[in-house]
């Protein structure tokens, strides 16, 4: 039974997770219902049509009872581009469907994003065929205006209105962001949940629920009808995508601008590596050479004792080999891209060295939107021999920049970049940050700054230019000495609202989490509960998962709750904030007005997996 609950999970979670994005329109609600509906067609004769059920009757009956704190990530103009004429608004998808009625827009789901026939539509909305179909024709006539061609796209009036829905829909779901849980938590969550399976499954033609895909332009597009369920057999799981080819990246004769030199290319090859072991001479090879607007560069690489290590070597355009300066690469390996920025604060030139056949792309800041939205856009530039030398920037305190680089179809790495020295300027808080709730102390001055920092760079701006704020701040009381949070507040360049937990003690601090809701928020009404998980000085404790809960003054005090709703344990509050242990299992807090009235309930969110700015994380596996 474990094993069929896995591969249930395994099948059909990351479906049904796309799905549920759409139908809830935030993460946090989308997983839970998803675990729910895992958990009751974990014994159903068709678990996977009955997942599908579930999931559907939760998102159109159950009350909204969890706060949003993640928007979908979609599609944005970059709000750093120069002025243009300008056009009429286009009305944002997302907000179109997030406002449809719950039965409407589960309609327009699972027709054009699940691509069922209105019969099994019907079946999932316990509904007439004719009356599913109004629906779903409703909600396509809602959404229209969203889906003429804006001034960022190029018009294809060939392509019929469902299909484009149907494609934006594809895109919305597949929105990059982490979930609370990875595969084997979700399955040892569905394990533990024991909820009774269904007594009443929906029976009829059968959904491929597991591949979601859009269809060739036709005259007028429609979703293919669902093939008949076999009583007998089950579809075979769809194949895993071949992954990209593993080549050699960093190999083969010289590229560049100077890779004719040879008087050049020689004598690099001699040039000190610095304090790095280098191989002899005879066994290094010149990746790449050039001069480029912000000056000389050369990438060298070798082997020492089956160890391949290189460097990168800059100086001034047209230096000699020797007066050039080595440069340690990080994450360096023969079949991984590398990358170097030089030059800068303000202009730099990015160079990127990848394998030849390579699409390189380049996404010069994360993008927020003012309702929230965040994301990356990557734009091809000119890779002849698979390197690229294009012109880029970076501020005072790090470049923004991410490389993308696809093969084959398959993105194979995507990074933040290599670059010349260290921040240029150390950044100072600037004066006058007073907690906006005044229950805990003064905010400590560096950890700020490390929180500004972090959200300052990828957003490509200066600190200063964030109008940042403290909402709370609160004292750690550690095994040894005292830790520090903070809460910090800014807008970034797009006008979202941008909020970022920070924990710190005298050994460092680090970031847990950063949310970003609409920028016509009111910061007084902000509730946040984050998980910090601090590196403790005391012997024994390694490190601990601390709750960070600060809300509204009204709230007089909280529980923790468990997934299921039931209370944990109590949590006091001081002025509607707190900073405690989180036990196991905690999910979500309840806060309660003075006379023990509930106020509201919000998820925990969990502690990231990855930084704020959506770099990427290197190679691809």
């Amino acid at each position: 039974m474990d094993d069929e609950l896995g591969r249930l999970v395994a099948d059909c979670r990351p479906a049904l997770l796309r799905t549920a994005l759409l139908l809830t329109g935030d993460r946090a609600t989308a997983e839970e219902l998803v675990q729910r509906a895992l958990g009751r067609a974990r014994r159903a004769a068709d678990p996977r049509s009955a997942a599908l059920a579930a999931l559907v009757d939760g998102a159109t009956s159950r009350r909204r009872r969890l706060a949003r704190v993640e928007q979908v990530i979609d599609t944005l103009p970059d709000p750093f581009a120069a002025p243009h004429t300008p056009e009429p608004a286009r009305p944002d998808l997302a907000d179109l469907l997030r406002d449809l009625p719950p039965r409407t827009r589960a309609a327009l789901v699972l027709r054009w994003h699940e691509r069922l026939p209105d019969s099994r539509t019907a079946e999932l909305l316990h509904c007439d065929v004719g009356t599913a179909a109004a629906e779903a024709d409703r909600g396509l006539a809602e959404l229209a205006p969203a889906l003429a061609p804006s001034g960022y796209e190029r018009a294809v009036s060939h392509v019929p209105v469902e299909q484009r829905l149907a494609g934006s829909l594809a895109r919305l779901a597949a929105a990059p962001a982490q979930w609370r849980l990875d595969g084997a938590q979700a399955v040892a969550d569905v394990r533990g949940r024991r909820t009774a399976a269904r007594r009443r499954i929906a029976l009829g033609v059968a959904a491929v629920l597991c591949v979601a895909g859009v269809g060739v332009p036709l005259a007028r597009w429609a979703p293919d009808p669902a093939p008949a369920a076999s009583p007998t057999a089950t579809a075979p799981p769809a194949a895993a995508p071949a992954p990209a080819p593993l080549v050699p990246v960093l190999a083969g004769a010289p590229r560049g601008s100077l890779a004719g030199d040879a008087e050049f290319l020689a004598a690099v090859q001699t040039t000190s590596w610095g304090a790095q072991d280098a191989p002899p001479p005879a066994d290094r090879d010149v990746v790449f050479a050039a001069d480029t607007p912000d000056g000389r560069v050369a990438l060298v690489v070798g082997t020492v004792l089956e160890d391949f290590r290189g460097t990168w070597l800059t100086g001034p355009v047209g230096a000699p080999a020797d007066q050039l300066v080595p440069h340690l690469p990080q994450q360096l390996g023969r079949e991984r891209p590398s990358t170097l920025l030089l030059g800068g604060p303000g202009p730099a030139t990015l160079v990127v060295v990848a394998a030849p056949g390579d699409v390189i792309s380049v996404s010069d800041r994360l993008m927020t939107g003012p309702r929230g939205t965040v994301g990356r856009e990557y734009t091809p530039v000119d890779a002849a021999d698979g390197t690229a030398v294009v012109p880029s920037r970076t501020g005072t305190l790090g470049p923004a920049v991410s490389v993308q680089v696809v093969r084959a179809g398959r993105e194979v790495y995507r990074s933040a970049v290599d670059r010349l020295g260290s921040a240029e300027t150390p950044y100072a808080t600037p004066p006058g940050l007073t907690p906006l709730r005044s229950a805990g102390p003064p905010a400590d001055d560096h950890l700020v700054a490390d929180a500004l920092t972090q959200l300052a760079v990828p957003l490509g701006v200066e600190p200063a230019a964030l109008k940042p704020a403290v909402l709370w701040s609160a004292e750690l009381s550690l095994d040894r000495g005292t830790g520090r949070v903070a809460v910090v507040v800014a807008y970034s360049p797009g006008g979202a609202l941008v909020v970022t937990t920070w924990a710190g003690t005298d050994r460092g601090a680090v970031g847990c989490g950063t949310q970003t809701p609409p920028g016509t928020t009111d910061v007084t009404t902000l509730t946040v509960a984050r998980v910090c998980a601090v590196t403790l000085p005391g012997p024994g404790r390694d490190d601990a998962r601390w709750l960070v809960f600060t809300a509204p003054p009204a709230a007089a005090a909280a529980e923790l709750l468990d997934a299921r709703g039931r209370v944990l344990a109590p949590l006091a509050l001081t002025d509607g904030s707190t900073v405690a242990d989180l036990p196991d299992g905690a999910r979500s807090v309840r806060t309660l007005a003075a006379d023990g009235q509930p106020l509201a309930e919000v998820p925990i969110a969990p502690a990231p997996t990855e930084p704020f700015g959506d770099f990427g994380s290197g190679p691809q596996r």
